[in-house]
């Protein structure tokens, strides 16, 4: 097992510990428990893990910290870092033999004692209430740790590939529509122009996408000219419409319509009908394309997604 993180603990968690009916941590607490950075070869911690994060344990991006009772992995919380720099809080969890007696806020505090070791000036929380195994309790620990007041940010939709409806393509001439796996160079050359001359929003971006399913994602022109693109992350069995963009000069056209069209039919034919497909809408507009698309069939789902902030 990795060597312990050299952590300073935090006084008001031992007092809070103290007389707690939480016989696994309170007893001994100072000289039991220890965090450790978990990696790949921590296998006792995947269990608190989900199955699409542990792939990337080990990567650069990725800072990982474990609790342990004596020889007893009891809980782990993940970060992930985005092309920007920022970290995002994407899991903690807490072994239920182990809760309410403040474990999972000297778990969090840990992680962000690495990060801020690393560097790093800000995390990010973001989340939904289905997200949440114990909605108070974990936004508790969020608090406790320093976080900001949760805001609302974006209405997240999901719903069953089976039940999204069966969209022919758009019959204009000079609208071209292409897989992501198969885009010309020239398209390509267009894209990364503008993500290096830095006009793009943060969403349309393929460098932030985790496991690019670039089959499903497709890129449109319009008279030969790159007019957006819409791009679809794998997200453990299921996929995640992580961005649909239409360059300014040509929204009002049918570049949107080709996209989704292009992406759903292409879906349909690669990946069970069972899929989850979901997004998350920051704007009337997506909001509206969403709540047409993403709400059909008796499986389908609409929640608000919120964020809390910790600024060192």
């Amino acid at each position: 097992m990795a060597a312990p993180l050299l952590l300073c603990y935090d006084e008001t968690i031992i007092r809070g510990l103290r007389g707690t009916q939480c016989g696994k941590v309170a007893a001994c607490y100072m000289d039991n428990l220890r965090l450790l950075r978990v990696g790949p070869e921590e296998q006792a911690f995947l269990q608190y893990i989900p199955g699409n994060l542990r792939p990337l344990l080990g990567q650069d991006d990725i800072v990982c910290v474990g609790a342990v009772y004596g020889v007893l992995a009891c809980g782990a919380a993940l970060a992930q870092r985005d092309q920007r720099g920022v970290y995002d809080l994407r899991y903690i969890f807490i072994d239920p033999a182990v809760r309410l007696c403040g474990l999972g806020t000297y778990l969090l505090r840990g992680l962000l004692g690495q990060l801020r070791a690393m560097g790093t000036r800000q995390v990010r929380a973001i989340y939904s209430p289905s997200m949440l195994e114990d909605g108070r309790q974990t936004l508790g620990i969020l608090q406790r740790a320093g976080f900001t007041q949760s805001k609302p940010v974006t209405t997240g939709f999901s719903t069953q590939l089976k039940d999204l409806p069966n969209l022919q393509p758009i019959a204009a001439p000079e609208v071209a529509v292409y897989s992501a796996a198969g885009v010309p160079q020239a398209v390509k050359d267009a894209y990364w122009a503008l993500l290096d001359a830095g006009e793009l929003p943060p969403f349309a971006d393929t460098r932030d996408l985790e496991r690019p399913w670039w089959e499903l994602s497709s890129f449109c022109t319009v008279h030969g000219n790159l007019s957006g693109w819409l791009l679809v992350d794998r997200k453990g069995e299921g996929c995640h419409v992580a961005g649909l963009y239409v360059l300014p000069a040509f929204r009002g056209s049918w570049t949107a319509a080709a996209l989704i069209a292009r992406s759903i039919r292409a879906a349909k034919v690669l990946a069970p009908p069972e899929t989850t497909v979901w997004a998350s809408a920051i704007g009337r507009d997506s909001f509206s394309l969403c709540d047409k698309l993403l709400r059909l069939g008796n499986r389908a789902t609409k929640e608000t997604e919120f964020s809390a902030v910790y600024t060192f």
